[in-house]
C-alpha cells in the first residue's frame, strides 16, 4: 500500500487547500454569523416574540430547502446564479438556526 504523502504531492495538497474561493467563503461566512446571532440578541432582548421566531425559523427553513434544490439543478450548477443561490441557501440556514437558539434564548419583555 501506497503512502498518502507519496500518492500525492505537495503541489497538490496546496491547490486542494487553496481549492475554495476565498474571496466568496470569509465573507458568506462573516454574513451568516452575523444573521445567526443577531436573532438570538434581539430574542434575549424581548423585542422577537416567541411566535416571530417560529416563523422566521419555519420560513427560512422552507426557502432554504427551495434554494438548496435549485441550486442542485444542472444547469445551474457552476454559474453565477448557483453561487447566488448557494449563498442565499446558507444564509437562510443561518436564520433557521438562529431563530431555534432565539427560542433557547427569549426573554418575555419587561412590562410597562
Amino acid at each position: 500500500m501506497v503512502p498518502l504523502s507519496a500518492a500525492m504531492p505537495l503541489t497538490c495538497w496546496v491547490v486542494a487547500f487553496f481549492a475554495p474561493r476565498l474571496s466568496i467563503v470569509v465573507p458568506l461566512f462573516i454574513a451568516c454569523l452575523f444573521v445567526l446571532l443577531s436573532i438570538p440578541i434581539t430574542s434575549r432582548r424581548g423585542k422577537l416574540s416567541i411566535p416571530a421566531c417560529v416563523g422566521i425559523g419555519l420560513g427560512a427553513a422552507a426557502l432554504a430547502l427551495a434554494m438548496g434544490k435549485l441550486a442542485g439543478r444542472h444547469g445551474v450548477t457552476g454559474t453565477a446564479v448557483g453561487i447566488l443561490v448557494s449563498a442565499l441557501f446558507f444564509l437562510l440556514i443561518s436564520a433557521a438556526v438562529g431563530s431555534l437558539l432565539g427560542l433557547f434564548f427569549y426573554r418575555e419583555p419587561p412590562e410597562e
